[in-house]
């Protein structure tokens, strides 16, 4: 799912990358299951008219801990691997070490990992953190890096007892939303997210805000296995 952190960090003038993460948080006891993770998952959205699947692919361990593959299909332009998790009642999204060649600048990062949202905080609570990007790119034979900061805050809008979307009632929503602030070489950079997601069912609609530019997409079906 691109619009939680990774398409923020290119378009923040190259990209960030994210180490380590100061909240400082528990992950807390969960609710109940908000994100289904099982191989062969699949989320259908409708977006701007065209159809875009969400899948899980297969499975890797990090430190002890599975994590699930994403494919998305919104978000293949750089083919950068990420992974979802769940510990306790946080969710995390997971992103690779990376490098990409744009325009013949060769940009690398680090993986990063951050906490997507919390199924047990009630409506107006908050999470936050920093994580401490690690940037170099590759210009002409030239090698530099850059200090970059990328700054957190969700915050739990509403817990809805129901909600429709293309026909559909979906039970127990939980809506989020995320507001990701990245600063590259003092230009900043900031992203609003919301997702909603269904117990039982997972992501049910996206939204973004970047820059002025904004997407959406919302569920018109689903697979779970």
């Amino acid at each position: 799912m691109k619009k939680i952190v990774l398409a923020i960090l290119f378009v923040s003038l190259m990209l960030a990358s994210c180490s380590s993460d100061d909240s400082g948080e528990s992950n807390g006891v969960s609710t109940g299951n908000y994100w289904p993770m099982a191989v062969n998952n699949t989320w259908v959205f409708d977006d701007n008219g065209t159809s875009s699947e969400l899948k899980i692919t297969g499975t890797d361990v990090f430190n002890g801990t599975t994590y699930y593959k994403l494919y998305d299909a919104s978000d293949s332009t750089f083919g950068v691997e990420n992974w979802v998790t769940k510990k306790g009642a946080t969710y995390f999204q997971k992103v690779a070490d990376a490098t990409i060649n744009q325009d013949g600048i060769v940009i690398s990062m680090e993986g990063y990992e951050v906490p997507m949202f919390k199924d047990d905080l009630q409506p107006n609570a908050t999470w936050s953190g920093t994580v401490s990007p690690k940037v170099t790119y590759n210009v002409n034979g030239q090698t530099a890096s850059l200090t970059a900061k990328v700054k957190y805050t969700g915050t739990m809008l509403e817990k809805a007892p129901t909600v429709t979307l293309n026909g559909e009632t979906y039970t127990d929503v939980l809506k989020i939303k995320l507001k990701i602030e990245v600063t590259i070489a003092n230009q900043l950079t900031v992203a609003d997210q919301e997702y909603w997601f269904a117990k039982d069912v997972g992501p049910i609609r996206e939204y973004q805000s970047t820059n002025g530019e904004t997407s959406e997409r919302t569920i018109i079906d689903y697979i779970l296995n």
